[in-house]
């Protein structure tokens, strides 16, 4: 691994002066079977400006392995420690090397953005080059002609990598095209309602969804492209099982991806049951079973792996429309996966006192999955390289230093309060 990465290194060198002045390489590793496409590289922000003798306000430059300047992002976790991010494409079992500079990096085209919508009922939209997502905000729940109270997440679907959905609503507005029918983009036929919608999760004690009893009240947008949109959502008490829990959920979205990356902090007292899932359309059989003992596993529609989290689900095929694909990962394993509350469930464990971490989101028949096969492949070898991450190993010039990191999703011991039993961060 070391004599690889000194030769890509004296590649990078001769073809674009990398260490002229003082450089960071980075060599990322995929040791899986799986191609990695968009795969996300997170840098501490702190090394690397030690390293390069850079201050706080110093820029940064990332070179692919052609020493070619592509998009990074500076970002911050949990903890607002700020990252260095930028995305990568590495073959089964593949290495590559990065290098980066202080320089100041170019204007890159915007990838994953949220937009908070007051003229259409306080909606909070987010999108990236895969799909557009929503959630209702204030606005909606007092509107005299449709009030809707709904904690559920809207899919929109699309086939181009554009950015469009503040076209959509531009156009909606001015009376030119609705959103709700296939422009040649795509549209928004996902029907939410008072559901979890595309994915979203609630508290489900003994049988029992407990739906969220309102609206967004307020919205904080923490990151907003090129690469990632990252936003929070802030959500009033409302009943669980006799108790009052509030909530507040972290949404992320990056460049590539057709999940969203979902951190929710309850404030409840004990530790519960909690469901991340999507409305029950109706029950296409693989086999004639009584109709009392239907159940996930009798739907030709539905695809799962309990053990490693995944599950994926087709809506009925809409005869202009196509068919919505959507899915829902528990990181560390479910701990049931069942129809029930008409909603396709994927459970897990919302630990008191810790932030609860799943994923969700969906795709389309009409963009890029041909049917629930291609589509559970893809929640399959998402899951897959949640659990085995690539391998990051960054190095200096002088050679002063090697540290490699390689993050788990699944971390056993949390080191601060903020980070989730299946996520881990990085100290500033």
């Amino acid at each position: 691994m070391k004599k690889i990465s000194l030769l890509a290194l004296a590649a990078l060198m001769m073809s674009a002066c990398c260490c002229k002045d003082k450089t960071v390489t980075v060599n990322v590793t995929n040791e899986s079977d799986l191609v990695r496409k968009s795969e996300n590289v997170e840098l501490c922000l702190g090394k690397l400006q030690a390293a390069l003798k850079a201050g706080e306000d110093a820029q940064f430059v990332v070179y692919n392995p052609e020493g070619e300047e592509i998009p990074s992002q500076i970002v911050s976790d949990c903890k607002d420690a700020k990252k260095l991010l930028f995305q990568v494409d590495l073959d089964a079992n593949a290495s590559a090397v990065y290098s980066i500079q202080v320089g100041t990096p170019q204007t890159y085209p915007t990838q994953a953005q949220t937009t908070f919508m007051p003229r259409r009922k306080d909606d909070i939209s987010w999108e990236n080059d895969r799909s557009i997502f929503r959630m209702y905000g204030p606005a909606l729940a007092t509107d005299k002609t449709e009030p809707l109270i709904s904690g559920g997440l809207d899919i929109w679907v699309k086939r181009t990598p554009k950015l469009v959905s503040q076209q959509w609503y531009q156009d909606e507005f001015d009376g030119k095209s609705s959103y709700h029918h296939d422009n040649g983009e795509g549209l928004d036929f996902y029907s939410v309602g008072k559901t979890l919608g595309a994915g979203g999760v609630a508290p489900f004690i003994d049988g029992k969804l407990y739906l969220v009893g309102n609206n967004f009240h307020t919205y904080t947008i923490l990151e907003n492209g090129p690469i990632r949109t990252k936003f929070r959502l802030d959500y009033a008490a409302y009943d669980v099982a006799g108790n009052p829990i509030s909530e507040s959920r972290i949404i992320t979205l990056d460049a590539g991806s057709h999940l969203n990356k979902v951190v929710v902090l309850y404030d409840n007292k004990e530790d519960m049951c909690v469901a991340a899932g999507f409305p029950f359309r109706g029950f296409a059989e693989k086999a004639k079973t009584k109709v009392d003992k239907r159940g996930i596993a009798d739907c030709q529609d539905i695809v799962f792996n309990k053990e490693a989290g995944w599950i994926a689900y087709g809506e009925p095929n809409h005869p202009e429309n196509g068919i919505i694909f959507l899915g829902s990962i528990m990181p560390c394993g479910a701990c049931d996966m069942l129809i029930a509350e008409n909603h396709v469930l994927n459970c897990g464990k919302a630990i008191a006192g810790k932030p609860f971490v799943y994923y969700s989101g969906g795709a389309w028949s009409k963009g890029g999955f041909e049917n629930i096969q291609a589509w559970s492949q893809y929640m399959a070898d998402y899951a897959a390289k949640l659990k085995q991450p690539i391998k990051v190993c960054t190095s200096y010039c002088d050679h002063q230093e090697v540290a490699c990191e390689k993050e788990s999703t699944c971390e056993k011991a949390p080191k601060a309060a903020c980070e989730s039993p299946c996520e881990k961060t990085c100290n500033k």
